[in-house]
């Protein structure tokens, strides 16, 4: 029991960060550690190159989840123990069922009843923490859900909000962070409401807003403005582009971009 204190303490701060109001300045974009996400995890012999000669300094890597679109016939406890000690950090996702009103075909999808969801996410978030302990990260290593963009509406967006309280208790219990990742638009934007009622607040978010600019803050204008004033410290992701091709060391791997501000795994100080 004693083990555990220190780490529900962290977890609380975190949440209770997410609520309160950031004094501190913004980074500047060139300030911002690079990052990149790629479907599946990369050879190690990749990884290496890649460590070498590109600008990147975290990668992204599928765990797991139902909706997970590629094989990872790379990643093992081994891989992750090689890739850190290179000097990359790790943001894990997890890509269970998304939301209920989704218009992606032939996926798994959550229960539109708010309950229901609730108890999804707490499974889901168990398997996840069972997936990351048998990949060998330890506690406070975060986990991102992979929530996709979803049209928005009353029923759909409390499931979700529900479902990620049941993600984040699942995770925070077992001793992880927890992040989501999502379209600025509607998963975000639909946590950022359900703030004042959340019994458990997600650690990090990870924001998909392709603008094509490395920054973390400056989302406050605009139909989907996110206020600087929440996530603020070291608790945001963003992905400003998607699917692209990029050549370092003369090994091609395709990519989203991510500017990374939040919360990883690494071995570095």
């Amino acid at each position: 029991m004693k083990r555990l204190l220190p780490v529900f303490a962290v977890v609380l701060a975190l949440g209770l960060a997410a609520c309160t109001p950031s004094t501190k300045p913004a980074p500047s974009p060139s300030d911002i550690a690079q990052g990149f996400d790629t479907c599946a995890a990369p050879s190690t012999d990749t990884m290496t190159q890649w460590w070498a000669s590109s600008p990147y300094s975290s990668i992204g890597i599928y765990v797991g989840g139902a909706n997970m679109g590629c094989a990872q016939p790379n990643l093992t406890a081994t891989w992750v123990t090689t890739v850190t000690d290179q000097g990359w950090a790790l943001l894990p996702i997890w890509v269970g069922p998304q939301a209920s009103c989704t218009t992606l075909s032939g996926t798994t999808t959550m229960s539109s009843d708010a309950f229901i969801a609730l108890v999804q996410g707490y499974t889901e978030g168990t398997a996840a923490a069972d997936r990351m302990t048998a990949l060998g990260f330890p506690w406070l290593a975060p986990v991102y859900y992979d929530l996709e963009a979803y049209p928005q509406n009353s029923a759909c967006t409390a499931a979700a909000q529900s479902f990620m309280n049941g993600w984040t208790y699942a995770l925070n219990t077992r001793g992880y962070l927890a992040g989501m990742y999502s379209s600025l638009c509607s998963g975000i934007l639909d946590q950022l409401a359900g703030l004042p009622t959340a019994k458990y607040v997600l650690n990090a978010i990870w924001i998909a807003a392709w603008n094509n600019t490395p920054n973390i803050f400056g989302f406050g204008t605009g139909s989907c403005a996110l206020s600087d004033d929440y996530w603020a410290f070291q608790q945001r992701v963003h992905q400003f582009k998607g699917g692209h091709n990029e050549t370092w060391g003369n090994v091609t791997v395709n990519i989203d971009s991510d500017a990374v501000d939040g919360p990883t795994y690494t071995l570095q100080p």
